[in-house]
């Protein structure tokens, strides 16, 4: 296996679930895309012929709606998958999904499953654990958006991203301020209006870069606002 996929490993989820000898078979038939931000991985609707895991950089998952508005349902990244349950049994996504910045995406078909012995059983169980964990993510995204503020879900956003950059006070966001609004389920000008909202604990941003004076303050300002 490619040094780059032995790493791919120890961030997967879906991966490290399957037995060596499987994923190896597996990942023995899969292709690597290369791909520009702005660049489409799945339509909704439209059949999802391969299970998609990160390699780096961002995915943008989303849904349209009848009136053509866009809702973003996660932002995936390294080692994160997607279209596991419709790549398994042939049928369509659910979702769309577009690259959002420069990205190296593993695309793994599952209609010529392995011959290795257990292949389909743990491949089956794989994904239904993943698509089990993608519905966990969005019932927490719900109860968020109904009993949070706009400004109470990214100072959570923030938090929860400067211990993924081991603590330190200064972080840059992985992708744009539009895609984050997205993600919170706020317009990109509630956004702005949230982030002036938290100056006053100490969140200063700029275009990508922000930065957070006192972490501490910040979380016992969201623990106030729970516990309010």
């Amino acid at each position: 296996m490619a040094s780059s996929l032995t790493h791919l490993v120890d961030a997967s989820a879906l991966l490290r679930a399957l037995s060596p000898q499987v994923r190896e078979c597996l990942l023995g038939r899969a292709r690597t895309r290369t791909l520009s931000s702005g660049e489409t991985l799945s339509i909704q609707g439209e059949q999802a012929g391969t299970l998609k895991i990160v390699v780096r950089g961002w995915v943008k998952v989303y849904r349209v709606s009848e009136n053509g508005h866009e809702a973003v349902l996660s932002t995936l990244g390294r080692g994160e998958s997607f279209d596991e349950v419709p790549a398994m049994t042939g049928g369509v996504a659910a979702n769309g999904a577009e690259v959002i910045s420069d990205c190296e995406v593993l695309m793994l078909d599952l209609s010529d499953i392995c011959s290795c012995k257990n292949a389909r059983a743990e491949l089956a169980t794989a994904v239904m654990t993943a698509a089990q964990g993608h519905l966990d993510n969005m019932t927490s995204q719900i109860e968020s958006l109904k009993v949070k503020t706009a400004t109470r879900r990214l100072g959570e956003y923030l938090l929860d991203l400067t211990e993924q950059n081991g603590g330190g006070g200064s972080v840059a966001l992985p992708f744009g301020k539009v895609v984050l609004a997205g993600l919170l389920g706020i317009k990109p000008e509630s956004l702005s209006r949230a982030f002036a909202r938290l100056k006053p604990v100490g969140v200063q941003s700029e275009l990508r870069a922000v930065r957070i004076k006192d972490p501490v303050a910040l979380r016992e300002w969201t623990e106030r606002q729970a516990a309010g």
